[in-house]
């Protein structure tokens, strides 16, 4: 089991993006506003709406809730609100350009909830130039079998991808592009990169899940009420390690208990292990002088 340690990407370390920030018009402290009425802001990188008539001069990075409602990030930071099911997209192509702050290693990227063809990552060191330059089909063809699948199979879009083999470089320059067809709109849910930390080893036992946050009640007179909303994955992952570790993972763990994370259950995103988020828990059994186990219970963001 590995985890992706992410680096915080903050306007310093966004060096370059094709991703244009103009959802709308920048909020005008000389401009009044109307219920509904919607502005952007290039300092927190927000959308906000007014919900008062008459909104005048009311900044809305510092407002209470009172005049203005904050509904999410602009379409060029979505990509790092933590939030998979608002993707960025843009037509043809995704591009992001991140210079890591001194000191910091980027080792793995991981690209949740892809719409293209494929997904690139290239790494530029100050001094050796280009050290990694890697692409991913992201059109998973392996039910392509004979002549009757490749007429009748349902091609699938992957919508995860791992870059983990990344040379650790010390503040090298990571640029990440998704490719669609031409004219056609490529999405990106987030955009993980930092450092890659192993665990130990998942085993057999580990289930997956997901957490629905939809309604699903019943009327007065029996009929069904559905209102279909979000999910996120959750993972119990049953995991071995040597016990001279435990102490180590322990203090790992703890380091990230308000922090989301990518968990790696497995390379082969097939399995279903990998999820981004947060532990509910985590419990560690000494078994024997040379082996420990631990269960962790994984939550993933919607």
């Amino acid at each position: 089991m590995d985890i992706i340690k992410p680096i915080t990407v903050t306007d310093s370390v966004l060096t370059s993006t094709n991703i244009a920030e103009n959802d709308y018009a920048e909020w005008n402290s000389g401009t009044t506003y109307a219920i509904g009425n919607k502005v952007i802001s290039v300092t927190t990188h927000r959308i906000y709406e007014s919900v008062t008539a008459s909104n005048l001069n009311n900044d809305p990075t510092t407002d209470d809730g009172t005049n203005w409602l904050n509904i999410g990030a602009t379409n060029r930071w979505k990509a790092f609100d933590q939030y998979i099911s608002d993707p960025v997209s843009n037509t043809t192509s995704i591009q992001y350009t991140l210079t890591p702050p001194n000191g910091s290693i980027p080792s793995a990227v991981a690209l949740l909830n892809l719409k293209g063809i494929s997904a690139n990552v290239t790494v530029t060191d100050s001094v050796d130039g280009e050290v990694y330059n890697t692409d991913i089909d992201l059109l998973d063809n392996r039910n392509i079998v004979d002549w009757y699948t490749y007429f009748f199979e349902e091609q699938v879009q992957r919508e995860e991808a791992l870059f983990l083999d990344i040379p650790p470089y010390i503040g090298a320059v990571v640029s990440v592009t998704v490719q669609e067809e031409v004219g056609q709109t490529a999405e990106l849910g987030q955009l993980i990169f930092g450092f890659l930390s192993d665990v130990g080893f998942t085993v057999y036992g580990t289930s997956i899940g997901i957490e629905d946050y939809s309604i699903k009640d019943r009327d007065a007179f029996g009929n069904a009420i559905i209102v279909q909303r979000n999910f996120s994955q959750t993972v119990d992952f049953d995991v071995q390690f040597e016990t001279q570790n435990a102490r180590k993972i322990q203090k790992t763990l703890a380091a990230l208990r308000a922090t989301p994370v990518v968990y790696l259950g497995s390379t082969d995103v097939s399995y279903g292990t990998l999820v981004y988020g947060f532990y509910r828990r985590f419990d560690i059994t000494l078994e024997t002088p040379s082996y420990a186990f631990a269960s962790i219970e994984v939550e993933g963001l919607t």
